[in-house]
């Protein structure tokens, strides 16, 4: 019995990235889901970057799903327009400013590794206007999502047809923050029912 192909792998991610983000579409829509606006815009240009990053740097059936990620990413920000949260912080901007210096980075320094590293931390930064409004409000941010985000990611680290710090850096890093906020959410709605 041989390894499973990193082209099953891809369109496992592939499958993942819709079903985590299809449903967190559909509630937002419904109105029971409501999306950091700043979150979105940061994850969409991050994802695109990353996306990027990869296929440049030979990670072939791994950056599939970076592609359909960035454009589910840029529908749910359209959508955090209208139904989402819009409370911006002065910290949102300096997240948001550093996530475009990820572009010049990579231009200045011809170094995808730079990039990624740049890319890959402040993603993990661009979680926190998530984790700060779910820590007040738990029931306004899907479990669903981070959950299945997190296991895509592993999907999209067994799909890597170049293995090396610059395709395994963000995936593994998504993983982490994933499951992260669904720890943080289970906490926080488990503590929300006990004080009823």
């Amino acid at each position: 019995m041989g390894t499973i192909p990193p082209e099953i792998w891809g369109a496992v991610s592939i499958a993942l990235a819709l079903i985590s983000l299809g449903p967190y579409i559909w509630v937002t829509v419904k109105g029971s889901n409501k999306p950091h606006l700043f979150t979105w815009i940061i994850w969409t240009l991050l994802t695109g970057i990353m996306f990027a990053l990869q296929y440049t740097e030979g990670a072939g059936a791994g950056a599939w799903s970076g592609f359909i990620t960035t454009i589910l990413c840029l529908v749910i920000t359209i959508l955090a327009i209208k139904f989402g949260e819009k409370q911006i912080a002065r910290s949102d901007w300096v997240v948001f400013l550093s996530a475009l210096a990820a572009i010049p980075i990579w231009l200045m320094t011809k170094d995808a590794l730079w990039a990624v590293i740049w890319v890959s931390v402040i993603d993990c930064i661009g979680f926190l206007p998530t984790f700060r409004k779910s820590w007040h409000k738990p029931y306004e941010e899907m479990v669903f999502h981070p959950l299945v985000a997190g296991v895509k990611h592993i999907a999209i680290l067994l799909a890597l047809e170049a293995v090396g710090p610059s395709t395994l850096i963000y995936s593994s890093s998504m993983v982490a923050m994933n499951f992260l906020l669904v720890t943080m959410l289970l906490g926080r709605r488990w503590l929300c029912s006990k004080k009823q």
